[in-house]
C-alpha cells in the first residue's frame, strides 16, 4: 500500500458489488504500520469488505489455502452444528464454563440427574465428582451464581452492605 497507493483503490472500484464477500487479505510487513492500517481499515469499511491481516506469507498462504477449499461448499459446512438431544445441549451449555470440558459435562449431568440439581448443588457436592477438581468447582459455582455483569455485582454488594447496616451481627454472636 505504501508503495502503490492508488493499486487497492482501483482494485476495489474494479470489482465494485460484484460479489456478496469481498476481503481484503492484507500482509502487513512493515515497522510502522498504524497509519497505513487505520486508513486501509478505514476503506474496508466504507467499501463493505472485510479486513483481515497476515503477519507473514505464511499466514497469508494459510488463508488462501481455505478460502480456495471452501469457495464452493456450502455455509453450513464451517457453521456450528445444532445440539439435537437435551444432553447434548446442556454439556454444550456446561463446556462454556471454562476448563468444563465434555468429559466433566457428561459426568455432572448424570451425577446430579438434573441441571436444576446440578446448579442448586453447594460445591462440597460438586467437589464428589470425579475429575471435578477445586478450581473447576470455583468456575462452575460462580457461573450459576455470581452475576454476569459488574453493575449487578456492585448493586448485589450495595445491597448485602444496606441488609448488614439493617441487621448487625451482635458481639459474640456466630454468623
Amino acid at each position: 500500500h505504501n508503495l502503490h497507493p492508488g493499486y487497492i483503490h482501483g482494485r476495489i472500484n474494479e470489482l465494485s458489488t460484484d460479489f456478496t464477500l469481498r476481503i481484503l487479505l492484507t500482509l502487513v510487513d512493515v515497522e510502522d504500520n498504524a497509519t497505513p492500517l487505520l486508513v486501509l481499515n478505514k476503506l474496508a469499511v466504507m467499501k463493505d469488505f472485510t479486513l483481515i491481516l497476515c503477519w507473514s506469507n505464511e499466514e497469508a498462504a494459510r488463508y488462501l489455502e481455505t478460502f480456495k477449499a471452501y469457495e464452493s461448499k456450502d455455509a453450513s459446512s464451517i457453521q456450528k452444528q445444532a445440539k439435537e438431544t437435551f444432553a447434548e445441549q446442556i454439556v454444550d451449555v456446561l463446556t462454556c464454563v471454562r476448563s468444563i470440558n465434555k468429559t466433566d459435562a457428561t459426568q455432572l449431568v448424570s451425577q446430579f440427574g438434573s441441571v436444576r440439581a446440578l446448579v442448586n448443588a453447594p460445591m462440597d457436592e460438586l467437589s464428589i465428582c470425579p475429575g471435578i477438581g477445586e478450581k473447576k468447582v470455583r468456575r462452575l459455582w460462580d457461573a450459576f451464581h455470581k452475576p454476569f455483569s459488574s453493575l449487578a455485582a456492585a448493586k448485589n454488594k450495595k445491597q448485602r452492605m444496606e441488609q448488614n447496616e439493617l441487621h448487625p451481627h451482635q458481639e459474640g454472636e456466630e454468623s
